[in-house]
């Protein structure tokens, strides 16, 4: 654990300022940055013109949160700064500051979605399908976490970076809102790179990874149902959709595939542009604004399963289900759903885990799914817990 790691953040949290900390999938180096200058919120969203820093935004608004990196730091494998471009009197301004202590906060009750709320929404989902009201609904669920005064908020960001390297590992505090947002991601939104190839992919369908025998099945053995098949192919055609709405034939597509992602396995396509070739300027832009939120978080056609996700969910997603990353950042921007997240506010960390509905939905079997998605937390939160 680097020391100067942790300190900064204390530092940073105590003095109220908002901060991001993340690692890329496939990865060595983690990146903190703080926001020194004041907190900024994007209603249009144009990468190119933004200064570097991380976006995040909720599943529904406009509003969507920008941390400028005033303050930038790169540690590297050995966990030795690497690169940093910190600004030196806002740094002692901080370093001046109490140091900072984990307050024992009066926990609130829990509030959790319970089983038997999830299941009747599944079946109404279900009926509305059956009635042709969307072909497709993403239905989501909260679990609530009381947190003992021993947790570690930076070892569990680096538990979550060791268990998956495959995955977007971030957290964020916003102070405005006095809650820290963790989470280890496995979906892409949109991304561009420095040499101007844009990514996105088609994420869904989900199994356990781990066998009856307790060892890891190889994604090459993996069995999928014509409804986790139903359910990937509508996320490939609404990316396809969105490519044919600005007229953008030359891309890529790969898959689908079998891949693992922590204690699961999925269905993946990805979709890949030459952004320099096609003359494709703005691409990431314009893509991020058309596909958020995915059919993967949402369902098909995209209004329909909204509304109805709106009247029956029981819970506000805020963050999850939107989306984040670093922009920007040595000349590249990466953006993910912000899936496999928890938020930690008064002593509790609320997990957040949903899945597709579909007309062969099992209700008891989507509910098992949400519970496998939440084990990716709670593996770090709980260490008795497998993945």
């Amino acid at each position: 654990m680097n020391q100067f790691r942790r300190t900064i953040w204390g530092k940073a949290m105590a003095g109220n300022y908002p901060i991001a900390l993340w690692r890329l999938p496939k990865c060595a180096n983690k990146h903190l940055i703080i926001n020194i200058n004041g907190l900024s919120t994007e209603t249009e969203i144009e990468i190119s013109t933004l200064p570097s820093g991380f976006l995040f935004a909720p599943f529904v608004g406009k509003e969507t949160v920008l941390i400028t990196a005033d303050n930038h730091y790169v540690f590297g494998q050995t966990e030795q700064i690497i690169h940093t471009k910190e600004l030196i009197k806002d740094f002692q301004y901080i370093e001046n500051q109490l140091p900072y202590q984990t307050e024992q906060i009066a926990k609130k009750k829990c509030t959790e979605n319970t089983k038997e709320d999830f299941i009747n929404a599944t079946k109404q989902a279900i009926e509305a399908i059956e009635l042709g009201i969307f072909k497709k609904v993403v239905l989501s669920r909260t679990k609530e976490l009381v947190l003992d005064e021993h947790f570690d908020l930076m070892a569990t960001f680096d538990k979550l970076c060791e268990r998956y390297p495959n995955a977007f590992v971030s957290m964020v505090y916003l102070p405005s809102l006095d809650q820290i947002w963790v989470g280890a991601s496995p979906e892409v939104l949109v991304s561009q790179n420095k040499e101007g190839v844009f990514r996105t992919m088609a994420l869904a369908g989900t199994q356990s990874a781990i066998q009856s025998n307790g060892q890891y099945m190889k994604p090459a053995h993996a069995n999928w149902t014509q409804k986790e098949i139903e359910e990937q192919a509508y996320v490939s055609r609404y990316i396809i959709d969105c490519f044919k709405k600005i007229r953008l034939r030359d891309f890529e597509e790969e898959g689908p595939k079998t891949v693992i992602a922590g204690n699961l396995l999925h269905l993946q396509t990805d979709f890949f542009v030459d952004t320099q070739i096609v003359d494709a300027e703005g691409l990431i832009s314009t893509m991020l604004e058309l596909l958020h939120p995915t059919s993967a978080v949402c369902g098909m056609p995209k209004q329909a399963a909204l509304d109805f996700i709106l009247k029956h969910e029981t819970h506000q997603r805020a963050f999850y289900s939107g989306f984040w990353g670093p922009i920007n950042i040595e000349g590249e921007s990466n953006l993910f759903v912000n899936l496999r997240t928890m938020k930690i506010q008064h002593g509790i960390a609320t997990l957040f885990a949903g899945c597709g509905i579909t007309a062969d939905s099992i209700p008891e079997k989507e509910w098992l799914e949400t519970e496998m998605k939440c084990q990716t937390l709670e593996a770090v939160l709980n260490p008795s817990k497998e993945t």
